[in-house]
């Protein structure tokens, strides 16, 4: 049995030293190495060539090296073996991290005190108390349900909003497209952590961003195309929201030219918020593996027909 490893753009030779640590008894080879088709039993990969992976008739299951499932929704050929998702809970923990600072940075009103200090102005904001400053969560899935735990053990008032229904200790969770207009009017600071499918690509339009609560901002730290960038540009420009933190974008990197670079109410990050560590996530797919040899359920597994 052989390991074919691909992840697509970025380091291999991590993940095949962690893989090989993991399971020192499978061999592992980077995509492009010489291997017989015949010997590829489990393919771990990301952005993979579409196509490819039928050439291995041997094949047992696919598993993604990184979060979303945008790169097998893209490939209608994958062969009809189990896809497992990858779900690191150290990939959780950052995102979590990552929207904390930035609903305390709206909060706090951290970035006005930065333009104070350039001008040497000693000026203390008012703001509300943390348990009044209202946050609310689109997507609550395992990332978004992370995201929505760790901003409510802060003390902050937080809400969700997901297309199933869902039930979450010390959230307030809305579901449907009824209940939408209820669940933003309230947020101080909106997050998006809705994966990426068919039914989500630009569900952030203009009726979304104009339903949310005038002053307030949002925070993307999902994927690029699940937003319309036209639309969340005019509801900045017109002072209806107040700021917005971007991690993920339709096109990456970002054009130089595009005008979230030079808009003064944006901040952009380079897709950081959740890094991928082969170190912790090597452990979570060996598992998987190990399970699927001794014919147990693995978790999670890619959707076909939704597409997550």
């Amino acid at each position: 049995m052989t390991i074919l490893l691909n992840n697509n753009g970025y380091d291999n030779e991590s993940w095949r030293r962690e893989i090989s640590r993991q399971l020192p008894e499978l061999p592992v080879k980077v995509f492009g190495e010489p291997i017989d088709p015949n010997e590829v039993m489990y393919a771990m990969v990301w952005n993979h060539p579409a196509g490819d992976l039928n050439r291995y008739p041997n094949l047992k299951a696919i598993f993604s090296l990184g979060a979303g499932a945008e790169h097998f929704v893209a490939d209608t050929s994958l062969p009809d073996v189990p896809i497992i998702l990858l779900a690191d809970p150290a990939v959780a923990r950052d995102m979590a991290a990552h929207a904390l600072y930035w609903v305390l940075t709206f909060h706090r009103r951290y970035g006005d005190y930065g333009s104070q200090q350039k001008e040497r102005v000693w000026h203390r904001k008012q703001i509300v108390p943390t348990r009044e400053f209202c946050v609310g969560v689109f997507g609550l899935g395992r990332i978004g349900t992370e995201v929505a735990s760790r901003i409510h053990d802060f003390g902050y008032a937080i809400s969700g909003w997901d297309r199933s229904n869902r039930k979450i200790e010390g959230i307030d969770c809305f579901s449907g497209a009824g209940s939408l207009p209820e669940f933003l009017s309230r947020n101080d600071v909106t997050i998006n952590a809705l994966p990426l499918s068919p039914e989500t690509r630009h569900f952030l339009d203009e009726k979304i961003f104009a339903a949310m609560r005038p002053g307030g901002y949002f925070i993307n730290i999902s994927r690029g195309a699940v937003v319309d960038d036209e639309s969340l540009l005019e509801v900045l420009d017109r002072g209806h929201l107040a700021g917005a933190a971007l991690d993920a974008f339709a096109q990456e990197p970002l054009p130089t030219e595009h005008r979230y670079w030079s808009h003064p109410k944006v901040f952009v990050t380079p897709h950081m918020s959740g890094a991928t560590f082969a170190s912790s996530a090597a452990a979570v797919i060996a598992d998987n593996v190990r399970r699927l040899e001794l014919g147990l359920d693995v978790f999670p597994l890619f959707n076909r027909e939704a597409g997550y």
